[in-house]
């Protein structure tokens, strides 16, 4: 894997993302400001809303070269290829069925598992990650992961497992994050870490109520929060790093 550093951090290597490139303009922000390379998917053919471009509906990263994407995204498999990238392949992706959006936390993967891939749970038994079963199907979309057991959600049973599970867990009210075709989007799909001390948004987060609650809780955690552009906060269906 390649890394990719950007010239006014000099201490900080920042890597690749897989993330929509539906707002040409975040990429251009994240390419010019943080030397961040970004890889696309194609839209999923199954999928009609606007989700069908979200990363996180495309692919899931289950940790080191190891990858699970939509049989049909030959664009993103083969992009992956080319950083020797081990990708498996997955079919019978839905709206109802999100199959890849799992949201992975440290040593442990949070996720829905009647409407998860059976090639992530397999993945998730042979690396002996603890699978956390939730009724949310969209998992990732769901949750803002900030560090190996940290996260932010607005999902209730998302949360009320963290609370069980002592994984650290900042609760935030639904709303107030567009996504096209629905009242609301996700705080998950609408930022991502680029780097293990940073966490960027796809609008201003200060416009966000809960900014302040999402600043000090990412603090805690040695997690800065950027803004990479003025408009309200979008759901993208997230910002996947690859590390």
């Amino acid at each position: 894997m390649n890394f990719f550093r950007n010239p006014n951090l000099p201490d900080r290597a920042v890597r690749g993302v897989i993330m929509s490139d539906k707002l040409p303009e975040l990429c251009a922000q994240l390419r010019k400001n943080y030397g961040t390379e970004i890889i696309s998917p194609s839209p999923l053919r199954s999928v009609t809303g606007s989700e069908r471009f979200h990363a996180d509906m495309c692919i899931c990263h289950t940790g080191g070269n190891h990858f699970v994407c939509d049989k049909d995204n030959t664009k993103l498999i083969g992009k992956l290829a080319g950083i020797d990238a081990y990708v498996e392949k997955c079919e019978g992706i839905t709206a109802a069925n999100p199959l890849l959006n799992a949201c992975f936390l440290g040593d442990k993967v949070i996720c829905n598992i009647k409407k998860t891939s059976t090639q992530i749970l397999k993945k998730c038994h042979e690396s002996n990650f603890r699978i956390l079963n939730v009724r949310q199907s969209y998992a990732r979309c769901s949750a803002a992961v900030v560090s190996s057991n940290a996260l932010i959600t607005s999902d209730e049973g998302i949360y009320s497992l963290c609370k069980k599970e002592m994984i650290d867990c900042l609760l935030i009210p639904s709303g107030n994050i567009q996504l096209e075709g629905y009242d609301y989007g996700f705080i998950g799909g609408c930022c991502g870490l680029i780097d293990k001390d940073l966490l960027v948004f796809t609008g201003n987060i200060k416009k966000h109520p809960s900014y302040l609650d999402i600043k000090a809780f990412s603090k805690n955690f040695g997690v800065y929060i950027e803004s990479l552009s003025d408009l309200n906060v979008y759901d993208i269906g997230g910002i996947l790093p690859i590390f």
